[in-house]
């Protein structure tokens, strides 16, 4: 084994660390964590991992519509349905795209706005949309659309410096300004997973300049929690998600092969931060004012582990094959 591959006796910890969470059904980021269960599931031959995103989703199969069911991790039921096809995710994956087509933009053009039914957010975009409306419809082979509301997205979000800022308010059309970190990362997997299914020169143009914002702020494999501010404290989730999306970009011809090297710093950086398979990050986020990201309180989430234990199974996945 090399320096850097894992046992799979630390696959397992982080494994046991991450199925222990309680993933919200259905919330930002919850993709990540379910599919890379069930990645482990496999790579460990360990049905309880598998049973554990059976019993997490399985009550949101046949439940009725909500305003949340445009955050149905569509990868997610899909990837289970690939393991279990004695359980139905088609009605949904209906909800889901019903939701998502019924969201409608404040002016022509503009992103859609998924929560007008919720007063202090009603007018707000989020970032993470990124990473649910592209890649889902892409997911199901809507890819005219994934495309269309890419854009939307990107062009509201994506600052001139390649970053993307946490949230648009799509009435005053004003974005808050601040490269939340956690965020460039839905924003990195977003474009990546519509573009290995709807290529379109437009996004493939916008993720370079992406990723190679990140690594002109990259601080020895780590990024800060406001990306652009050096006075922000690190946040540890910004290098997970690179150490396991990054080396997918790479792989897909999306981006310079030399960012692999940034992709490594981040998983070294991820694993001097480990401890007994849990990575510590930050809570929950809302948009806010720059100072605001600062001080948030530090946890073990679902939306910390999924990177790490993707990327731990992608390395373990890569050393074998070798």
């Amino acid at each position: 084994m090399t320096d850097t591959a894992l046992d799979t006796r630390l696959v397992a910890a982080i494994a046991e660390v991450t199925a222990a969470t309680t993933p919200r059904i259905w919330g930002f980021g919850v993709g990540g964590t379910l599919t890379a269960l069930l990645r482990a599931g496999d790579a460990l031959r360990r049905p309880d991992l598998t049973q554990r995103v059976v019993d997490l989703i399985t009550p949101s199969l046949t439940a009725p519509p909500d305003p949340t069911d445009h955050l149905i991790a569509v990868e997610a039921l899909l990837a289970l349905a690939a393991r279990r096809p004695d359980l139905d995710v088609a009605d949904a994956c209906r909800r889901w795209l019903a939701a998502v087509r019924h969201a409608r933009p404040a002016h022509p053009g503009g992103p859609r706005v998924h929560r007008p039914d919720l007063p202090p957010w009603r007018s707000t975009v989020w970032v993470d949309c990124m990473h649910t409306d592209g890649p889902g419809l892409a997911a199901l082979g809507h890819h005219d659309e994934a495309v269309a509301h890419t854009i939307e997205y990107a062009a509201a979000l994506q600052l001139p410096s390649g970053l993307f800022q946490h949230g648009y308010d799509a009435v005053a059309e004003r974005g808050n300004g601040v490269a939340w970190g956690r965020g460039q990362a839905w924003a990195l997997i977003g474009l990546t997973d519509t573009l290995v299914r709807a290529y379109d020169d437009r996004l493939a143009e916008r993720l370079t300049r992406l990723v190679d914002a990140l690594a002109t702020h990259e601080r020895d494999g780590q990024w800060s929690t406001v990306v652009d501010d050096p006075r922000a404290p690190v946040e540890a989730s910004v290098a997970a998600y690179l150490a396991w999306a990054v080396p997918h970009v790479i792989d897909a011809g999306l981006v310079d092969p030399a960012h692999r090297a940034m992709a490594d710093r981040a998983w070294a950086a991820t694993r001097r931060r480990l401890s007994g398979g849990a990575l510590t990050v930050s809570e929950a986020t809302p948009v806010g004012a720059a100072r605001d990201y600062h001080h948030r309180a530090l946890g073990v989430f679902p939306w910390g582990q999924a990177p790490v234990l993707h990327a731990a199974l992608d390395r373990i996945t890569l050393e074998e094959d070798e």
